[in-house]
């Protein structure tokens, strides 16, 4: 079968482009042609394609052999701005990891229009599509599914040593927690400019996981506990009270109130065994498989049949979607140079620390000379 993977941004290890290269690998496994097109691709994330999969012009694309779309962002008017084809008959996927994503939302007037299936990654994006006149029975819930190769049902009785925190936008209060934390603990910190692939084997080293978003079912699916919680705030660990609300939300944190450092750090180191004993018991794993997910989608009978005259309504669009991936392509842009920025702010914070340290030092010593001298 010929793949088409669509989406805005492939650069960092994170977010909807870790979506993309394990949509991607679960093609590539089961020995399907795949290309991959996005408006802007770079490093780390590249690193783990295969470059012949990678296509950096959309006339590289003939639809008229393309079995299958995924499509993550505002992307399919482009697909037909020079070249109107014969009827096409393929399988069309519009997916959404955000009930706010704008440039998902965005394509929505011309998806309508074109029988595709539509795939959210939780309840709340999901109630979000129907309340803009998508149909409900149309549209399939992903949970932000992960590989099963995190699958692990063994049952853990472990103490609480070693903590993984992955995050790309650490809050203060969750700063202040981990420094707090590290005291007692083996902590650490991945994300942001520490660019790092989550793996079954590293998050098998840790005994639960600070995090929120996919990490959260990494760790559903590894037995390993979960305290989620980051810029939105977030129930903590995950326990039979908090499990469904959290979820309804794709475990971002939303829907429940902040925390200061120390409730964070007393939670963690009052309740770890509690959420072992939730983790332990957890029964749902099923809903968070990958493969599972991605079978049951392939077994849906409804095909996209797009034909000259819905290729032509398409063409209105296309200097929207232009627009669009322009307007992205700066944001990321200057989203790369402020971190650039404040990552070169660190290091000369962390330089000018080491020699003060050094200075003092130095300057106790001279004390202590001349005190002896005195």
């Amino acid at each position: 079968m010929n793949i088409l993977i669509l989406t805005n941004h492939l650069v960092e290890l994170c977010g909807s482009e870790i979506q993309v290269l394990e949509i991607y690998k679960y093609f590539k496994e089961r020995d399907h042609n795949i290309s991959v097109y996005a408006n802007i691709l770079g490093d780390p994330i590249i690193e783990y394609f295969d470059k012949n999969d990678l296509i950096t012009n959309l006339d590289q694309i003939n639809l008229e052999n393309i079995n299958f779309i995924w499509s993550q962002h505002c992307m399919v008017a482009r697909l037909f701005q020079n070249h109107i084809h014969k009827n096409i008959d393929l399988k069309l996927i519009s997916v959404h990891l955000s009930p706010y994503e704008m440039m998902e939302l965005c394509s929505l007037p011309y998806m309508k229009l074109l029988d595709c299936i539509y795939v959210a990654n939780s309840k709340e994006t999901k109630d979000k599509l129907v309340s803009l006149g998508i149909e409900s029975n149309n549209i399939f819930i992903s949970n932000n599914c992960a590989p099963s190769k995190y699958l692990d049902n063994s049952i853990k009785e472990t103490e609480l040593n070693n903590i993984l925190v992955v995050s790309n936008h650490l809050p203060q209060e969750m700063i202040e927690a981990t420094n707090i934390l590290s005291k007692d603990f083996n902590v650490n910190i991945i994300g942001g400019k520490k660019a790092v692939l989550v793996t079954p084997e590293l998050i098998k080293q840790y005994d639960m996981i600070i995090t929120i978003g996919k990490t959260v079912q990494y760790g559903l699916l590894s037995n390993i506990p979960v305290y989620c919680y980051d810029h939105f705030g977030g129930p903590g660990f995950l326990n039979f009270e908090n499990y469904e609300v959290a979820k309804y939300y794709n475990f971002s944190g939303r829907g429940f109130e902040k925390k200061t450092a120390q409730e964070i750090v007393l939670e963690i180191k009052e309740n770890f065994q509690i959420s072992v004993d939730f983790f332990n018991k957890f029964s749902k794993k099923n809903d968070f498989v990958l493969e599972y997910f991605m079978d049951n989608l392939f077994q849906q009978n409804k095909k996209c049949i797009l034909t000259k005259e819905k290729q032509q309504l398409l063409l209105p669009f296309v200097a929207f979607e232009k627009k669009i991936a322009e307007l992205y392509s700066l944001m990321k842009k200057k989203q790369h140079y402020t971190g650039h920025l404040l990552l070169e702010i660190v290091k000369l914070k962390r330089k000018l620390k080491k020699y003060i340290i050094i200075f003092l030092l130095a300057l106790t010593m001279l004390l202590i000379f001349i005190y002896k001298l005195i």
